[in-house]
């Protein structure tokens, strides 16, 4: 049900009630042209009215006395959206909620917002500051949606499956797009009015990435990181929780359940990279049995139905009524077929024909604080004539994006190990690339320090022409070697490795030919399987100024790039370009 009449000239700038005339006798009459809903609301019957258009619309709610006719009672899709609508904004907004119990018609406005970052609120007033309009959370129920980019037949039929069930792993392969597919769906739920809130779990380097995935995927919906330290932890969570469609959080932050959080009833719950609770002893799974859900998706790409213990363990969190941890002491073959309606997956050969040859993803992550610490004493320093001094810096910023260069901490890192240990459990093989050797001899020592079952081999300038035959050799024959750490610069050309089949970049030449040739050692004839690439960008960096710059088609840009690309000196004016781009749009880098 959608209403033509035309919204009465709003202010641009208005977002508030726009009060009318007090009528305590309030007829469906006096609501314009009789296109009205019905609706009942703590013991009040009120009526609805909406007007809407490509981008604004007007909601209008009035306590209704006297006959009702039946005429406006319906329960068609558009009014159970209306009706939700109008119990959101009567429930968050005490002054339209004084005035419809006044016997006044409370007017709301409501614009399409334009898309924009999730907020990131540290404490109490940060969060009551940040946190959405209530405009934003019923605008999707109110304005037609705008298409979002298209997904394929295989991940339409995720989207359709999670939504239609309250309990569902999706376990799809790497690379398939379980983020998106749950995204699609939950923005179907929220759409339909089914839903108001959905709570995202994942692990703390995935923060940022699901951050730029629901800017991309549904940027209609209203999303908040919320990661506050422990002393303002209840004061954040009371102060977000249902004020926005999606909230996102880290297993870290459950570590010691919030307060609200274990007192509300959560409508959705999303749980990524779900392998994380396969221990049904461990605390965070303990505590995760704290949350009270309506729905509970799990996504994960580790093969969990090989492993009975851990769909055991899942499927309990999922359906604690119907299974437990004890489920896995059964016959499996019979856990299995239990599990059949909660689970969802797809391997890569299962869709093949829906696929291309390379599925290249770039990752978002965050600056570890370490990492922060060290870029923003770089930046705080004032601007030099000298282009040696410029030139260092850009270099400097880069490789801080890569590391800290005192204590190695780094995002960039701790995510490719993520990513190693799901390629180790699916029997693939990698190729890491860098142009800087020192990520590659960190990522090796700590490899072999915490996680000796991923087993690396390196190839580096540093050794002999034989030394580089045995470690090719070792690398293709070796069923138990994970990963080639490879610098960019060595095994850029003239090296055929098909037996990997994934590609990461801890970081890229400023040429986008360079890294194209880096991923062509895998990505080449011979090569049988889907390739995946890799790419990680440091959120408001340096790194996403470049990467604006390196799409750029203007002719001074251009020879920026060429310029560095071919290892020729910049003039000093071309270098402060750069930096004073990366300083003006982020001059000191958010932490979290």
């Amino acid at each position: 049900m959608k209403y033509p009449a035309r919204v009465q000239n709003p202010s641009p700038d208005s977002v508030t009630a726009m009060v009318g005339e007090t009528t305590p006798q309030m007829r469906a009459s006096d609501l314009p042209d009789h296109q009205m809903l019905v609706h009942e609301w703590e013991g009040n019957v009120l009526g609805i009215r909406v007007t809407s258009r490509d981008n604004s619309g007007l909601l209008e709610i009035a306590r209704l006395n006297g006959d009702i006719s039946r005429e406006f009672e319906s329960d068609g899709l558009d009014a159970r959206k209306f009706r939700r609508a109008a119990t959101i904004a009567l429930e968050l907004d005490a002054t339209l909620a004084r005035l419809v119990g006044q016997g006044r018609i409370a007017r709301l406005e409501i614009r399409r917002s334009r898309a924009t970052p999730p907020s990131r609120p540290r404490n109490a007033e940060e969060a009551m500051n940040q946190r959405p309009r209530v405009e934003e959370l019923i605008a999707p129920l109110l304005l037609d949606a705008i298409p979002g980019p298209p997904l394929r037949p295989f991940q339409e039929f995720g989207v359709e499956w999670l939504a239609g069930r309250p309990a569902g792993i999706l376990a799809d392969d790497m690379g398939l797009g379980k983020t998106v597919q749950a995204l699609r769906a939950l923005e179907k739920l929220v759409v339909q009015g089914t839903i108001r809130t959905a709570l995202v779990v994942c692990p703390k380097s995935l923060l940022a990435n699901w951050e730029a995935e629901c800017l991309r995927w549904v940027p209609e919906l209203t999303a908040v990181r919320v990661v506050p330290p422990k002393d303002e932890s209840d004061d954040v969570w009371s102060a977000i929780l249902s004020r926005s469609h999606i909230i996102i959080t880290s297993y870290e932050q459950l570590r010691r359940l919030p307060n609200p959080l274990a007192s509300a009833r959560i409508e959705l719950v999303i749980a990524d990279e779900a392998h994380r609770l396969r221990r049904s002893q461990a605390k965070l799974v303990k505590v995760f049995r704290l949350i009270n859900a309506e729905r509970i998706w799990a996504l994960t790409g580790t093969p969990i139905e090989r492993h009975e213990v851990d769909l055991a363990t899942l499927l309990s969190l999922l359906e604690p009524a119907r299974f437990s941890a004890k489920s896995a002491a059964t016959e499996y073959l019979d856990l299995k077929s239990q599990a059949r309606p909660y689970l969802l997956r797809r391997l890569k050969d299962d869709v093949l024909e829906e696929l291309p040859d390379v599925i290249d993803k770039k990752e978002v992550v965050d600056l570890t604080p370490q990492q922060h610490q060290a870029y923003v004493s770089v930046c705080s320093k004032p601007f030099s004539s000298d282009k040696t001094d410029v030139l260092s810096r850009l270099t400097l910023l880069r490789s801080i994006c890569d590391m800290d260069p005192t204590t190695g901490a780094s995002t960039k890192l701790d995510r490719a190990v993520e990513i190693l240990e799901t390629i180790r459990k699916a029997g693939e093989k990698a190729v890491v690339f860098s142009y800087l050797l020192q990520p590659l001899n960190i990522l090796a020592e700590r490899l072999a320090r915490m996680r000796p079952s991923l087993r690396t081999i390196s190839l580096t300038g540093e050794l002999s022409g034989r030394e580089r035959e045995r470690v090719l050799r070792d690398f293709k024959s070796d069923e138990s070697i994970v990963a080639l750490l490879c610098s960019s610069r060595v095994g850029g050309e003239g090296l055929t490795l098909t037996e990997a089949n994934h590609v990461i970049f801890i970081n890229e030449w400023w040429n986008p030919s360079t890294n194209a040739q880096s991923r062509d050692r895998v990505v080449r004839i011979g090569q049988e399987r889907i390739v995946h690439v890799h790419r990680f960008r440091c959120r408001e960096t340096i790194e996403e100024v470049l990467d604006r710059i390196l799409s750029r088609k203007n002719e001074t840009f251009s020879n920026i790039v060429d310029a560095l690309a071919q290892g020729k000196d910049l003039t000093t004016s071309q270098s402060k370009d750069v930096l004073r781009e990366a300083m003006e749009r982020f001059p000191v880098p958010a932490q979290h």
